[in-house]
């Protein structure tokens, strides 16, 4: 088999190039670091060998790595080091972001930082195996979010854990994870001597201490026992929300090496609901000597359990792995045969592939990341997989990706850790090598997730509730609806709505806002019940307004959570004003300003948000209301919150006499049609005006070449084909069959049947209606006086 990483790794790393390619899911993040990668040198010692050996990404965007630095010496000790969300070092937490951390208790003075976990609260738990006189222990280090110890934890902020169970006493610790109540659990392998290791497992009362709830000074043992050198090594720790304990490593069985999973009770006892002794074991045999050696691990909130790691193949060859368990322990025969998957680079060398981390998807897909054979060396590795374990093609071909730092060295570049962070961004960190032979810690940024939501909501009846529609695989909307949103009670209202995820959770929510005739409100429903308030209804601008709003949204801070963007609609200024919704349920103004440069204009305004630059940062577009020519402005998107930018000048939405003759404005969505990672704006007449929609490419407007973006509409035609009906034509932009091309949906205009026309975007192109769309009739095709609005 394959050998597992050594305690001590050669590094890696890829060049630094300017940015040429557009953000793409599965794409560097333009928005971080220098072309989506960063490195981080510590230089503290001879060899400077620093690398990565955990990552996790705090709620605010901000990255967190730790992983062994040299010191003079030869000595090792835990490096810590904190990021912005763009990249940058996070000089709050210490000099150049970095933070050291020694245990200096004898011998070689070798302390390995091994995992890394973030606290609710933001203080930082990292573990590893510290150097003692006599072996190893157990180590854990609690930083608060300043990067100083917190001496609250242990002795000065450090405590080691001792099994002492024979041989040579070492012991490594290789993970970590926070319970739900606070209390930290460790794990790794424990030394009976002879060779014979086990699953060595710890928990610790939230100031440190030993919690004798959990076992005899706090700890366990799993033995698996299942082979001639009983090596059984934990690699990998997770908590249930119920507080029981999942664990997973490599075990030794007769000649082989498998995946090893237990599951422990809350108290620490074998949980034999789980499986015999409370243990499971998961063979690929493959070929070659059938070496499976398991990394990581994630629990699913049902229970179900997905380890990764590497498994042997023919010859010295080795794969990505990941076998998915059901709460019971057996195999989740939905993810694949016999609950299994493996995944083949096979770029070129030894085809050596390994799989060393893994991340969970709110939405049950699963990202694997590890190191991979290249001709010149060893590049970052990344894979996701969907629910059901097929390779995700959104993600890149064959859902595979690569990232090369080639700084020298052979070009050794190794990801360890993998995290999934804010609006699906993917962070993978591990060593690069550089010149000389030395390495630094080296991390990379991906895009998760395209700009644009993969449902939609349809309002306009006059009652105060909205519809959100869900499609399936194919892309098609489903009726009935997923679900009636009703946040302001009975309402004789229409209702206008945007989707973002505004609370952080992963799953996009609804953003709602009342038409005309009523005083104005904004409210956000969960979108995981679709019920829950998680904004009340709140007067945004205060005075009551009656002309009714309109609401986009986005992430422009890279937080994790968007902000929605609030206009008025008739009677009421080019006002702009930003809101975003605080962990604690408040919801303060980041930005008010006027979208359109016309204070006395009184015919309000339209947003969208969309990356139109290509930036990774959402841009933000204002188009003007009634009694208004088309005309829209482009902000920039790093701009919104602090001194508003354009992107580019003003323009008109439509060229030619439209840009006269049309004088109630145009409906504006955005997000990216063509699929070259720049948000394509689309426009729809407003009312008076034709159902004609118009879409422009997002690169060329960037670029600041409107003309030629209208001259060469990306699509241009009327709904219907009909040009002479004069209610306009509301337009939003989701990506509903998933295939990273985002769908431009059309809703009915004033005086016409309720109803809702879907063009896929891979048949959006030129001018003409596309010949295919999916018709939906809504509301009883009711006919309103408003039309439909769509977010």
């Amino acid at each position: 088999m394959t050998p597992a990483r050594t305690r001590r790794s050669c590094p890696r790393l890829e060049s630094l190039e300017a940015r040429e390619v557009p953000a793409a899911v599965g794409a560097l993040d333009p928005s971080f670091g220098t072309a989506g990668r960063q490195t981080i040198a510590f230089n503290l010692g001879s060899s400077n060998s620093d690398y990565v050996n955990a990552v996790a990404v705090q709620p605010d965007g901000r990255t967190v790595l730790a992983g062994p630095v040299d010191t003079a010496g030869g000595s090792l000790d835990f490096g810590v080091a904190r990021l912005n969300p763009d990249g940058t070092p996070d000089e709050t937490f210490g000099p150049g972001g970095k933070r050291t951390v020694a245990f200096n208790f004898g011998g070689t003075n070798g302390d390995y930082a091994n995992a890394v976990a973030v606290q609710a609260d933001g203080r930082i738990v990292v573990v590893g195996d510290v150097t003692t006189a006599g072996g190893a222990d157990f180590g854990v280090a609690r930083l608060n979010p300043d990067g100083t110890l917190d001496g609250t934890f242990g002795s000065g902020g450090k405590r080691t854990i001792a099994f002492n169970l024979g041989g040579s006493n070492i012991d490594f610790a290789r993970a970590v994870a926070i319970a739900p109540d606070g209390r930290i659990v460790v794990a790794g392998q424990v030394d009976r001597g002879g060779g014979d290791f086990d699953f060595g497992v710890a928990r610790l009362n939230a100031d440190g201490t030993p919690d004798g709830s959990f076992g005899p000074g706090g700890k366990r043992i799993v033995a698996f026992d299942l082979g001639a050198t009983n090596f059984d090594s934990a690699r990998a720790v997770a908590v249930r929300s119920d507080g029981r304990v999942v664990l997973a490593g490599q075990v030794d069985a007769a000649g082989n090496v498998d995946f090893g999973v237990a599951r422990l009770n809350v108290d620490g006892t074998p949980d034999g609901s789980f499986g015999p002794g409370g243990k499971r074991t998961i063979a690929f045999n493959l070929g070659g000597g059938n070496g499976d050696v398991a990394n990581a691990l994630a629990v699913y909130p049902d229970g179900r359990a997905v380890v990764a790691g590497y498994v042997t193949a023919v010859g010295i060859n080795t794969d990505f792995g990941v076998a998915r368990l059901n709460a019971d322990g057996t195999p989740d025969g939905t993810f694949g045969p016999g609950g299994k998957r493996t995944l083949a680079f096979d770029l070129g060398g030894m085809n050596r592939d390994l799989a060393t981390a893994l991340a969970l998807r709110p939405d049950g897909r699963v990202v694997l990341a590890g190191y991979v054979d290249t001709p010149g060396g060893t590049d970052f590795g990344v894979a996701r997989l969907n629910a059901d374990g097929t390779p995700d093609g959104t993600f890149g071909p064959g859902g595979q990706r690569t990232v090369g730092f080639d700084l020298g060295f052979t070009n050794f570049d190794a990801a360890y850790a993998a995290a999934v962070g804010p609006a699906g961004r993917i962070v993978v960190a591990g060593q690069v090598g550089t010149a000389g032979g030395d390495s630094d810690f080296g991390v990379a940024r991906l895009i998760g997730t395209v700009e644009k939501g993969d449902a939609l909501i349809a309002g306009g009846t006059l009652d105060g509730t909205a519809e959100r529609f869900a499609p399936n695989a194919a892309g098609t909307l489903v009726t009935p609806p997923a679900a009636t949103l009703a946040p302001f009670g009975p309402a004789t209202v229409n209702v206008r709505a945007a989707m973002a995820d505004v609370n952080g959770d992963g799953v996009t929510d609804d953003v709602l806002v009342t038409g005309p005739g009523t005083p104005l409100r904004v409210a956000v429903i969960s979108g995981v019940d679709n019920a829950t308030l998680l904004v009340a209804p709140f007067d945004p601008f205060g005075g009551d307004f009656a002309g009714g709003g309109f609401v986009s949204a986005g992430d422009f801070d890279h937080d994790g959570r968007a902000e929605f963007v609030v206009s008025p609609d008739v009677s009421g200024g080019p006002r702009v004003t930003v809101f975003s919704r605080r962990p604690d349920g408040s919801t303060p103004v980041r930005a008010n300003f006027f979208g359109i440069d016309d204070p006395d204009f009184r015919g309000g305004a339209r947003t969208a948000v969309g990356d139109v630059d290509g930036d990774g940062t959402p841009d933000l577009l204002v188009a003007a209301g009634f009694g208004g020519g088309p005309r829209v402005a482009v902000f920039r998107g790093a701009s919104v919150l602090s001194s508003p930018t354009r992107l580019v000048g003003d323009f008109f939405a439509f060229p030619g006499t439209d840009a006269v003759n049309l004088r109630n404005g145009a409906f504006v969505a955005a997000g990216d049609v063509t699929g070259d990672g720049f948000a394509d704006l689309a426009f729809g007449g407003g009312p008076g005006g034709a159902p004609r929609v118009f879409l422009l490419s997002g690169a060329l407007v960037a670029a600041g070449d409107v003309d030629g973006a209208q001259a060469a509409p990306v699509s241009n035609f009327f709904v219907g084909g009909n040009a002479a009906d004069r209610g306009g034509v509301r337009v939003a932009v989701a990506d509903l069959d998933g295939d990273t091309r985002a769908e431009v949906v059309a809703g009915s205009g004033e005086g016409v049947a309720a109803g809702l026309r879907a063009y896929l975007g891979k048949n959006l192109s030129g001018t003409g209606e596309p010949a295919t769309f999916q018709d939906l009739t809504l509301f009883g095709g009711t006919v309103l006086p408003g039309g439909v609005f769509v977010g």
